[in-house]
């Protein structure tokens, strides 16, 4: 069952990056529809991709070691990921002073110019980074964060293995509690093995529906009395 305790995490994924402009759609259903674009696929990346999270804790005593209470103080988060297919669009996100500009040359050519460097040009841009982790059976995850990359690039043009860049993403707070990391993945409802009379009454129709539907069971009638006579019947026949 999609998001259950025995699920097993295998394999990487894609990453989207947005530009962050202040704040994210309410709902996590409407912010895939913004992020998880084409236009917003950052490149296919290698060697995975993680997310680490590191509190701060001071402890506090008295005297006598009797009394201790912890606090909170600090909080860090990193997502790391490699970038396997890049070009310099994909790059401009990974610096804070880069700026990309087009140009036309000569016998048609076109190119496109990068340019990195000065502390003056820094653009303060924060963006939006959602990795997604597509399994089609036990179901996707997300991992959705705000920041921009503090680790820099390395490019190395080597005879005997492709070019990955390195990013290192520093989240910030996205919203009003604070939140720094977003785990979301998808999960089915767990249901009853077995429901009565009396329970089911207390569902509405269309949750009745959604159950039977998971259950497989076949509902054609139309009022609630009907289809809970219909479901109990269904629920009878499983057991055999």
């Amino acid at each position: 069952m999609k998001g259950s305790k025995e699920k097993v995490v295998l394999g990487s994924g894609k990453v989207y990056t947005m530009l962050y402009t202040g704040t994210l759609p309410e709902t996590f259903a409407e912010i895939l529809k913004e992020v998880m674009t084409e236009e917003n696929h950052t490149g296919w990346i290698k060697n995975g991709a993680s997310v680490e999270y590191k509190p701060t804790m001071t402890t506090e005593k008295d005297d006598l070691g009797m009394v201790v209470k912890e606090i909170l103080t600090d909080e860090e988060a990193t997502f790391k990921t490699g970038l396997f297919t890049w070009n310099a669009n994909s790059l401009a996100k990974l610096s804070a002073t880069a700026v990309v500009t087009t140009e036309d040359g000569t016998d048609g050519k076109k190119y496109r110019r990068l340019k990195v460097g000065g502390t003056a040009n820094d653009d303060g841009k924060q963006y939006v980074i959602l990795f997604v982790h597509e399994d089609p059976v036990e179901g996707n995850c997300y991992l959705l964060i705000v920041g921009r990359n503090t680790a820099g690039f390395t490019i190395t043009f080597a005879a005997d293995s492709a070019t990955v860049i390195d990013a290192e993403f520093n989240c910030k707070p996205h919203d009003s509690r604070g939140t720094l990391i977003e785990f979301v993945e998808e999960y089915e409802e767990e249901y009853q093995n077995e429901y009565t009379s009396e329970e089911l009454n207390a569902l509405t129709v269309d949750q009745i529906k959604t159950i039977a539907a998971a259950k497989g069971y076949t509902i054609t009638k139309t009022t609630k009395a009907e289809i809970i006579t219909e479901f109990l019947a269904a629920q009878t026949a499983a057991k055999g």
